[in-house]
């Protein structure tokens, strides 16, 4: 549950948890200014039609009018902040880029850490003058250590969007995961040589082709698994792979579990939150 502090929310999205059933999200205006802190490596997210491959590290901030869109599963921290807040902040929010790459994982952690002790300050206190401070401390906090990092002089990175062969080459593999999708279908659609192809998509997202048509499939196939509608070897053959145990063991490396035990480990969930409500 997310709460609201003069009007600034925060908290934690996970894609896999609030949007089970979609690959990707739907167009939206943004109404307000948006960090956002992601946990982990997905597709790309689009600010106006520009890409940005979507790494751990990575730092948006949209503004009020852009046109936002992000490839699933995504999970990242985030602020929303509305405009006319506080002139001095929205000076530094329309300063910040739009995307940035934070290359020290320790600084990641540490604004991770910032993200979620500002979230529990929203959700798990009762409003008082000291609970307050304590939130405007942290998102001054947060706004400092962002300003240093994406406008100061550092190593961190402008995000660059990617390369119209690495944009193409996604929305090929979108489309086309779960059925044939070889390093030389893509590059043929793209028209480029597999080889730049690999170089290139490796080079702008930080994984190949295929361990990224892997993620999608992993992620197609816990959605349906989620679903309970199918067999195994129904969604093996759905997302892409060609037998139950090629599934079986790309689903376990990817996961830490195979297939039949995540079910069991969803159904149990399931079972503990009924009890919880009893």
């Amino acid at each position: 549950m997310l709460k609201a502090k003069n009007g600034v929310y925060c908290g934690v999205f996970d894609s896999k948890i609030m949007r089970k059933a979609q690959a990707e999200s739907a167009d939206r205006n943004v109404q307000c200014y948006e960090l956002e802190l992601f946990h982990t490596q997905a597709g790309i997210s689009y600010i106006n039609g520009e890409g940005y491959a979507t790494r751990r590290g990575m730092l948006l901030c949209a503004k009020p009018g852009q046109l936002r869109r992000s490839d699933f599963p995504v999970r990242c921290s985030f602020i929303r902040i509305p405009p006319n807040l506080d002139t001095d902040v929205e000076k530094l929010l329309q300063l910040l880029p739009d995307c940035t790459y934070l290359s020290d994982d320790n600084e990641t952690e540490a604004l991770m850490a910032l993200f979620t002790r500002l979230s529990a300050c929203h959700i798990g206190a009762a409003e008082n003058i000291v609970n307050d401070l304590r939130s405007n401390y942290l998102l001054m906090e947060i706004l400092y250590r962002v300003s240093r990092l994406c406008l100061g002089d550092s190593e961190h990175m402008v995000g660059a969007p990617v390369s119209r062969i690495t944009r193409e080459a996604y929305e090929y593999i979108n489309e086309n995961y779960r059925g044939d999708c070889s390093l030389a279908m893509i590059a043929d659609a793209v028209q480029i040589s597999p080889n730049h192809l690999h170089t290139v998509f490796a080079r702008e997202t930080g994984m190949t082709p295929f361990e990224y048509i892997l993620k999608k499939r992993i992620a197609h196939a816990q959605r349906l698994i989620m679903a309970g509608d199918q067999s195994m070897l129904e969604i093996a053959l759905e997302t892409g792979f060609c037998s139950q145990s090629h599934f079986n063991k790309a689903f376990r490396a990817a996961t830490g579990t195979t297939p039949v035990q995540y079910r069991k480990q969803l159904l149990q969930q399931g079972v503990d939150k009924y009890d919880g409500q009893m």
